[in-house]
């Protein structure tokens, strides 16, 4: 009888729409929030739905044309699984509180939990996908305040190798100079130059691939312009940011002109943390002086010998070589063949430099590196 009385009191004082009547009723009836449920007190109460609801000003009958929006949007995404994020004006929520403060009830649905379950009921049905709340393909976010929705899928991450076939080609994007990366006329304002690069090679077959609006790469360590990269190749991270066609078939090798990537496969996420890796290089190396065979054999001395960087030692670990072969290739010119931890930066190593110990230091004779290509990048 308490319980009727109240409800009786709520329905007398305030208009009240069937979504928002099943779900303040149905602690007080012991009943599952429903509209069929608010439909059947406003009945027997002789109470009109057809005003205007205090509590949500019948926010539920506007609904479809949110999911038409919704619809219209994701028809070209790839996703089976969505996740919903709503924003109401505070002062729906301030209403809701009102009523369940003054006439004391607890335990119910807020507002907000119940229009997102009806968005959710329509979603699914108009596009065949499940709402999840851990990592779901797409997110929706629907602003009631200015009827509006926005759509964000989640990044694709990729993972291949690459191999570098020709010289005078840069691994990374350049930066503007104009504009410093801020972005501008000269580079379209994307914050970049229009200049060939393995990163720009990548990034367009990837966006055009997944249909991306950005691609960001992590390398697996780097190489010199005029590098060659052989063997198996650099292991690289890419991920692919808001991609549209997620479900696309990935070819396991592909051919970019003068770069070939190999190993390609989507990962559900990227490994965290720096990735230790080694490598074996090969580096022609010019003396200021004349150079010897018994001098040379002095270089057996940097094996297994940790080799100190002042500028990277605070924030990585010591680096190592492992093992050195060198040949004699002229009077000022000899051949190195290093197999060593990924991140030494060669030049440096070659040349006389705070990298200690080099091998300009060790042979007590200036190095200059000619040039240097990696064999092999092992993870």
């Amino acid at each position: 009888m308490e319980e009727s009385q109240k409800i009786s009191r709520i329905l007398e004082n305030y208009d009240l729409c069937e979504y928002c009547v099943g779900r303040i009723i149905s602690k007080l009836v012991n009943k599952r929030s429903s509209k069929l449920l608010g439909k059947k007190y406003l009945n027997l109460f002789g109470k009109s739905n057809a005003k205007k609801c205090f509590i949500c000003k019948n926010i539920f009958e506007n609904l479809d044309y949110m999911i038409t929006n919704v619809s219209e949007k994701s028809s070209n995404i790839d996703f089976k699984t969505y996740g919903l994020g709503i924003t109401l004006k505070p002062s729906f929520l301030e209403r809701d509180d009102y009523i369940k403060s003054k006439f004391k009830i607890k335990g119910i649905e807020n507002l907000k939990f119940e229009i997102a379950k009806q968005l959710s009921k329509k979603i699914s049905h108009k596009t065949h996908s499940k709402r999840i709340n851990d990592d779901p393909e797409l997110f929706i976010q629907i602003n009631f305040k200015d009827d509006s929705c926005s759509l964000k899928a989640k990044q694709l991450v990729v993972y291949g190798r690459y191999n570098k076939k020709i010289r005078n080609l840069s691994q990374k994007q350049g930066m503007c100079h104009a504009c410093n990366g801020l972005g501008c006329h000269n580079c379209n304002f994307k914050g970049i130059e229009n200049l060939d690069s393995i990163e720009n090679k990548i990034t367009k077959f990837l966006k055009n691939k997944f249909n991306g609006n950005q691609v960001k790469i992590n390398w697996i360590g780097g190489e010199d312009h005029s590098s060659l990269v052989l063997g198996n190749g650099r292991p690289f991270f890419a991920k692919i940011l808001n991609p549209k066609k997620r479900y696309k078939r990935l070819p396991k090798n592909f051919d970019l002109e003068g770069v070939s990537l190999s190993e390609l496969k989507k990962l559900t996420a990227q490994p965290k943390g720096s990735i230790p890796f080694k490598s074996e290089i090969s580096i022609s190396v010019k003396t200021e002086n004349p150079i010897s065979k018994i001098h040379l054999k002095k270089l057996k001395t940097l094996q297994n010998i940790d080799i100190h960087d002042p500028v990277r030692s605070k924030n990585s670990q010591q680096k190592k070589i492992y093992k050195i072969n060198y040949k004699k290739t002229g009077t000022k010119s000899f051949h190195l063949d290093l197999f060593a931890d990924g991140g030494i930066p060669i030049k440096s190593f070659i040349q006389n430099s705070d990298l200690s110990p080099n091998i300009s230091e060790t042979l007590d004779n200036s190095c200059k590196c000619i040039k240097f290509d990696f064999k092999n990048v092992i993870v």
